[in-house]
């Protein structure tokens, strides 16, 4: 992919548009549309100042500040339609229930409005040609050549790199992606200047990725996602931690490596010192193993041969396991299998399905999340109420369910909530000192039961969780006390005391 910082005009690169329709992919929504059709003449002119693959320039005349030219090459095409997540929400303010084509960006959209779908123009020599504004972040794309829209091609001038042992061609899906730098003038909003976040950057340390053979029982030929962080060191005395990342359905281990982006923004947070380096692994759903077993490869293979052959922990603290879609199915298979094989988890796009029965459900840090317009968002209603018995916290992003979304919600659980008690715990500590505020007891009494609570917190927000259990326990011996003796009401010291014991179980467990 290149990008130029130039402001050259488009000239004839916006006149190649053509009637398009608008597609969710999934959802399968389709809605038509009409966009103006340039000569081409004036295409081929525009192409041919471009290589195959895409080119992202900056553009005053574009309405976000950068024109995205694109050249694909087929001689055996007849006709190519250039397919990308980029139609627009109103992520500023939601009831506005309008999609918006890329020409109508301003400030406050966000891709998440379904699939942008144009006929490209044949420039000759059996390249053809299009172009559309983009907005920041890693922008998906494909191509259905000859109308055969069963096949999602890849750019063979920026393709993703495919596991070998993935989805077969034409099951295959492609997700190329192009990087849109941010205009902070034009583009002027600031949950998409932090899409930043996806692009490369040329003076990040770089991480090493690959697909690394695994045996796995009854199959051949099989591998792993695995990034290891910049710097990698097999031998550094503090183990490595480990995030695995579970692909949705039609998808498999490379869509996260690829599309999802996971490289390019563990390097950035890496850089940025927002995110501990971890090792991050892509499993295959296909050969993880029974549903109903627990996924028995995962927990019996995967996992073993990792932490045997990388420099990773093996403490079920330091794992962190999240899935889009279908693989947030997989995620909530395991956590009620085993709430405890993994610290973290992250569900996201495929509802909730996790009770506040599961067995341990009070022990590990659950993150769920989803696209704002994702037909798979989970139910608020039903996190809060998994919230009241274990530490979850929601999340929902600018997105359908697509990319725009998964992308956004990896970086937010990567950077905000991975090993990061504290994000999970603040609103029970916050009830707990409300709870104190408003308890019908004297000055004195309150303020001995809130330095317990506040030395407690700043334990956890340091990451001494030994240090913060001592102090609830504190607090909660001198809350009984204080029960006992009438000076603290009954009623208000047992629903303390209940988030209390909720916290106390949490950490007493991970010592």
């Amino acid at each position: 992919m290149t990008i130029l910082q130039t402001s050259e005009s488009e000239a004839g690169g916006r006149s190649a548009r053509t009637r398009g329709r608008y597609w969710r992919p999934i959802a399968t929504v389709t809605v038509a549309a009409t966009i103006v059709l340039g000569s081409s003449a004036v295409a081929a002119q525009a192409a041919a100042e471009y290589p195959p693959g895409p080119t992202v320039v900056a553009d005053p005349s574009s309405p976000t500040g950068y024109t995205g030219h694109f050249v694909y090459c087929n001689p055996d095409a007849t006709s190519v339609r250039f397919v990308a997540d980029i139609m627009l929400r109103n992520w500023a303010d939601t009831s506005d229930t309008k999609v918006y084509t890329p020409y109508e960006y301003k400030p406050g959209l966000m891709r998440g409005g379904g699939g942008y779908d144009v006929e490209m123009t044949s420039v000759g020599d059996g390249c053809w040609y299009t172009s559309v504004p983009l907005a920041a972040g890693a922008n998906q794309y494909w191509f259905y050549v000859n109308n055969n829209t069963n096949a999602w091609l890849a750019d063979p001038a920026n393709s993703p790199i495919f596991a070998p042992d993935g989805i077969a061609f034409p099951a295959r899906r492609a997700f190329n992606k192009v990087f849109v730098p941010y205009d902070a003038a034009k583009q002027n909003f600031g949950p998409l200047e932090a899409r930043q976040i996806e692009n490369e950057r040329a003076d990040s340390p770089k991480g090493e990725w690959s697909y690394v053979p695994i045996a796995i029982p009854n199959q051949t030929g099989r591998t792993l996602g695995v990034y290891l962080p910049p710097g990698y060191d097999p031998d550094r005395a503090e183990p490595y931690k480990t995030i695995y990342m579970e692909h949705g359905g039609g998808q498999d281990q490379s869509d996260w490596m690829n599309m999802g982006d996971v490289p390019v923004i563990m390097d950035n947070l890496i850089q940025d010192g927002t995110t501990e380096p971890a090792v991050v692994i892509t499993a295959n759903t296909n050969y993880l193993g029974a549903a109903n077993q627990g996924y028995p490869n995962l927990r019996e293979v995967v996992v073993p041969f990792v932490e045997s052959n990388y420099n990773v922990s093996t403490r079920p603290i330091d794992r962190a396991f999240a899935g889009l879609s279908a693989g947030s199915i997989v995620t909530q298979g395991l956590i009620r299998y085993d709430a405890t094989y993994f610290g973290y988890w992250g569900p996201w796009s495929g509802g909730i399905s996790v009770t506040p029965a599961t067995a341990n459900i009070d022990k590990p840090y659950i993150h769920y999340g989803g696209g704002a317009w994702d037909f798979g968002l989970p139910n608020a209603g039903q996190v809060a109420a998994l919230d009241e018995v274990a530490f979850v916290e929601n999340t929902t992003v600018a997105g359908a369910h697509d990319f725009n979304a998964w992308n956004q919600l990896f970086t937010v659980f990567a950077r905000d909530y991975v090993w990061q008690q504290d994000a999970f715990m603040a609103d029970e500590f916050t009830q707990l000192i409300n709870a104190v505020a408003g308890s019908a007891t004297h000055k004195g009494t309150k303020n001995a039961l809130t330095v317990k609570l506040e030395k407690g917190w700043n334990d956890i927000v340091e990451g001494d969780s030994a240090g913060a259990l001592d102090y609830v326990k504190r607090f909660e011996d001198q809350l009984s006390r204080f029960a006992a003796n009438g000076v603290v009401p009954q009623d208000q010291a047992a629903a303390m005391k209940t988030v209390a014991d909720q916290i106390i179980s949490n950490l007493s467990y991970w010592q």
